[in-house]
């Protein structure tokens, strides 16, 4: 099954605790691209400590211009410039346009290989983007079609590569039923408050990352009001996706710790976690 590996270089809200930084999220697929997901101040040094080098990354997809998830971009795409290799910066369409007026490789999506990147606008206070990650894994090849085709051609084929086999060219179609492809996805909301204009479109997703700001102790429409979500708002939307997994982050410097982000998350009946800064999580998609 591919496997993704994340780790979050900062799970705090808008306000860092001393052992909680803002947010930033690095994730590894199992084909080798590397993004950061929103940059926070000292991002890069955080990723340094952990053995990745800023000139590693393929991506840095910022979800919106608040300071919170921005202010480590500059730090960050300077040091990779001066290591010879410099990332895409991924922005919603108006930052983008203010980071191409001063000099960054931007662009609102991306493709590189089996893998998309594009903004999903969210309910936000600005404008704001989650980022779909979405991988094409290929086809269920049809056993019957493919019999006595060699394992080799089986892998290619499943990966919607064409092959020769003994002298005859054989294309995914033609042993597989193309409405049978297969996508696996990833949805990182960045700050946002409960979104269906978001959530809709989507209609479903393997992982969740949702922003759960606040617990259960704070009135939800207070927390709507400044474009943030509770746990609960969080699991209504990883049930409305049907994800297999919902991570929660952008946890509020009130919270000494996770402890009651955690029980909810248990009490909500869906596999969800709420890791600890700097912890890897190994996700089977």
């Amino acid at each position: 099954m591919p496997l993704l590996k994340a780790l979050f270089l900062g799970t705090g809200g808008a306000v860092p605790r001393a052992t909680r930084p803002l947010s930033g999220i690095y994730v590894e697929d199992w084909e080798g691209h590397r993004l950061l997901l929103d940059a926070s101040e000292g991002v890069q040094y955080r990723l340094l400590e952990n053995g990745i080098s800023p000139a590693s990354l393929d991506f840095v997809a910022i979800s919106h211009a608040h300071e919170d998830h921005i202010l480590g971009l500059p730090g960050l795409i300077a040091t990779a410039r001066l290591m010879g290799r410099q990332p895409k910066v991924l922005a919603p369409p108006k930052l983008a346009e203010e980071l191409a007026r001063l000099g960054y490789d931007v662009a609102t999506s991306a493709e590189d290989r089996r893998l998309r990147i594009s903004c999903v606008p969210v309910c936000h206070t600005v404008e704001a983007c989650g980022w779909l990650l979405e991988w094409d894994v290929g086809y269920r090849l049809d056993k019957a079609k493919a019999e006595g085709l060699p394992r080799w051609a089986l892998t290619k084929l499943i990966k919607g590569e064409a092959v020769e086999v003994e002298g005859r060219v054989i294309r995914p179609e033609e042993v597989a039923d193309p409405s049978s492809k297969r996508f696996k996805r990833l949805f990182y909301t960045g700050d946002t408050g409960p979104c269906p204009s978001a959530v809709e479109p989507l209609k479903w997703v393997d992982v969740l990352i949702h922003e759960a700001t606040f617990a259960d102790d704070v009135d939800p429409a207070e927390a709507h009001k400044e474009g943030h979500s509770t746990v609960a708002d969080a699991v209504e939307a990883a049930r409305a996706l049907g994800a297999s997994l919902l991570v929660l982050t952008h946890i509020s410097a009130r919270y000494e710790d996770k402890a009651r982000h955690r029980a909810l998350a248990a009490a909500s009946g869906l596999n969800a976690v709420v890791p600890d800064d700097y912890e890897w999580l190994l996700i089977q998609l």
